[in-house]
């Protein structure tokens, strides 16, 4: 027993210390691709994105491969061949295959760091104080463990499979309040979509989340909690992440069943609460069960398969043309009012038509109650709710060309070609007429002068 024992001891002191970094520690993406924790939970180092590479913190003992942190996450994906590096004067380095230096945190003169079991990717100096922890600079997600200080954000991502960042952001206000926000909104009653605080002194109060999945503000004199703590921290695993939908939500993990992320809160709103879902120039409905994304009038999808990414105008105006505009009605809809002149006071919807119809910089108007409210494109945060009574109002030309009839750009490259072969072959027809009508006419003449006799 005791011998058996003693190598059970060594083999643990030795996966400890593999969590231990040492300046001259190299990582690939495809061989000794990561550090890992002690546990092997978690793991730093390259991970697939795309079709290349990208550096950070991830779960690595479960099948879902989820990413908790990225390292500059908006630069593009790496190859294969890239390294990262743990330098002989304490950086961590990420070089190319070309041989472009990029550094992956901000810190110099490092002496070790470690993958700990919490999430938490720890760098150390000399004297074993810590002066660079991922946990203080959080990307789309929060652990266990982890606070949110006042103004730090969690940012969502593009999408699962792109860390790059996204369109929605999640801080900790000053004032006390968690709030969510379209990224780079101001912070206003305006602009944000949900938000829940505690009455707490400036600057005082942080975001947590506790190993048993307990989610809640504290101000160290109280607390306000969002999410209880679940049954048991017995294989359960929790995170919260900042969605590419713009939800903010607390998922948990059972790593006995090893089967799928669990939601277990998130924020009482329905799907179309997060501004600008949609994108530039389109709407937002929900229908109880899914949000969908519709095109203003006279805009088509810049991509129909990312329809979030917005539309984009399918013809030409012709805005300062008396008689060929007419005005199209979007019942129940509405966007961000930015008008670039004051709202006008107008009885009925007939005249705020009117009034927009006959200004040329007016490409769109918003009318409610009496007041019309006169726009240009771009238009975004668009949303359909049936109990809104506003209209949007959008100018189009009379006789708008409908999808199936806009002629492809190859097909009009053919038409072109095809009169530019006729013209040319009508002009060589009428040289040629011209020339046969030429030596007519001069034969003609010939054959009627009169002889002169010898």
């Amino acid at each position: 027993m005791t011998p058996i024992f003693l190598f059970s001891l060594l083999s643990a002191i030795f996966t400890v210390g593999q969590s231990i970094v040492k300046p001259g520690s190299i990582l690939t993406p495809t061989t000794n691709s990561s550090w890992p924790s002690p546990s092997g939970l978690y793991a730093f180092g390259f991970y697939k994105q795309g079709s290349g590479f990208a550096v950070g913190v991830f779960l690595a003992r479960i099948s879902q491969k989820t990413v908790v942190w990225t390292a500059n996450r908006d630069n593009p994906p790496v190859s294969a061949e890239a390294t990262l590096s743990f330098t002989s004067d304490g950086r961590l380095v990420l070089q190319s295959a070309q041989g472009a230096e990029t550094s992956v945190a901000n810190f110099s003169s490092a002496s070790s760091a470690s993958m700990l079991d919490t999430g938490n990717f720890v760098v150390y100096n000399s004297t074993n104080n810590t002066i660079w922890e991922s946990f203080q600079n959080p990307t789309d997600t929060l652990l266990p463990t982890q606070r949110l200080f006042y103004d730090d954000v969690l940012d969502s991502s593009v999408s699962e499979s792109n860390q790059s960042t996204g369109r929605f952001r999640a801080i900790m206000q000053q004032d006390g309040y968690l709030a969510l926000y379209p990224l780079g909104t101001p912070y206003s009653i305006e602009y944000g979509y949900w938000s829940m605080g505690i009455n707490a002194p400036p600057l005082n109060a942080t975001l947590n989340l506790d190993d048993d999945g307990h989610l809640y503000l504290a101000n160290g004199s109280g607390i306000v909690t969002i999410s209880e703590a679940g049954n048991s921290t017995k294989g359960s695993i929790y995170r919260l992440r900042m969605d590419d939908d713009g939800f903010l939500r607390l998922y948990s993990y059972d790593l006995d069943q090893n089967g799928n992320w669990s939601i277990i809160w998130s924020p009482a709103i329905d799907k179309c609460e997060p501004k600008g879902l949609c994108g530039l120039n389109a709407f937002c409905e929900d229908d109880g069960k899914d949000f969908h994304c519709t095109c203003l009038p006279g805009f088509a999808f810049i991509d129909e398969s990312k329809r979030s990414l917005g539309c984009e105008r399918n013809f030409t105006t012709e805005r300062c043309k008396e008689g060929i505009n007419t005005m199209k009605e979007v019942p129940n809809t509405m966007w961000e009012n930015v008008s670039y002149s004051l709202p006008l006071l107008l009885p009925t919807k007939e005249e705020c038509k009117n009034a927009c119809l006959q200004d040329c910089n007016c490409e769109a108007a918003l009318f409610k109650d009496g007041a019309c409210s006169k726009q240009r494109p771009p238009l975004r945060f668009g949303r359909r709710q049936q109990t809104d009574s506003n209209i949007a109002l959008i100018k189009l030309p009379t006789s708008t060309p409908s999808t199936d009839k806009i002629v492809p750009k190859e097909r009009k490259k053919e038409v072109r070609v095809d009169i530019l072969i006729i013209s040319i072959s009508l002009v060589g027809f009428a040289f040629i007429v011209l020339a046969i009508s030429g030596i007519a006419i001069y034969r003609s003449r010939l054959c009627g002068k009169p002889k002169v006799a010898s």
